[in-house]
């Protein structure tokens, strides 16, 4: 698996690409500097969540982090959970983003080949961001039923994209079975458990090694495509 030590490996990241804006009258339109704000905030509130935890995270510790006035939060978002509720999905598109683009790039390799790309990409975005596996594999599963909603949905995208790969793997291959969705959610759940065990051992503010996880989880997908 590629580490996010490499110059390629992704950087899952809520942070403007306009980092700071300038002292005193900022001469940037309103539009962008509401765009800096909400950005700041969708990261600091994920780094708060995974140093301190969902519960003891307050709105003053994500304002402070981000930088902004309180007021500036309540523009955007109506509370800390709202505010988290927003970071996870926007991670969470950045994740499912980055797992297509690689799969994409191996189009023209066989099924367990992409298979085994998407593992390797769902992983490594952990590995790269963090806070945002301690958030969205941790912490997550103790903000309320609006995050667990919010989580299913975000399942239910991934279970579609795995059942489009199942269905080019069983045209190229007649031992590959087309699984029923409850079976794909199944086994995105194990993978999740898998991954959220590993994050949950790791030493808080190191990075979660994940890799040795690609060959078990890649054979629970396997497992459930490939004909007994």
């Amino acid at each position: 698996m590629t580490g996010p030590a490499e110059d390629d490996a992704p950087l899952l990241t809520l942070m403007p690409d306009r980092l700071g804006l300038p002292r005193g009258r900022s001469a940037l339109p309103e539009s962008e500097v509401a765009a800096s704000q909400r950005g700041r905030i969708l990261q600091a509130v994920t780094e708060e969540v995974a140093a301190r935890g969902y519960a003891a995270t307050t709105v003053q510790h994500v304002i402070s982090r981000a930088r902004v006035s309180r007021t500036a939060f309540y523009d955007q978002f109506a509370d800390k959970q709202d505010a988290f509720a927003h970071a996870h999905l926007e991670a969470s598109e950045q994740l499912l983003d980055l797992i297509r683009q690689r799969v994409a790039a191996c189009a023209d390799e066989d099924w367990r080949r992409r298979l085994r790309v998407g593992v390797e990409a769902y992983l490594a975005g952990f590995e790269g961001a963090p806070s945002y596996a301690v958030s969205f594999m941790v912490e997550l599963r103790g903000a309320g039923p609006r995050l667990l909603d919010q989580r299913d949905r975000i399942v239910d995208r991934h279970a579609r994209n795995f059942s489009r790969l199942a269905e080019a793997a069983a045209a190229e291959d007649p031992g590959v079975r087309r699984p029923a969705k409850l079976e794909v959610i199944g086994v995105i759940g194990a993978a999740d458990e898998l991954a959220t065990r590993a994050i949950r051992a790791t030493e808080p503010g190191s990075a979660p090694r994940l890799g040795r996880l690609v060959a078990p989880i890649v054979a629970i997908y396997e497992a459930v495509l490939l004909q007994s």
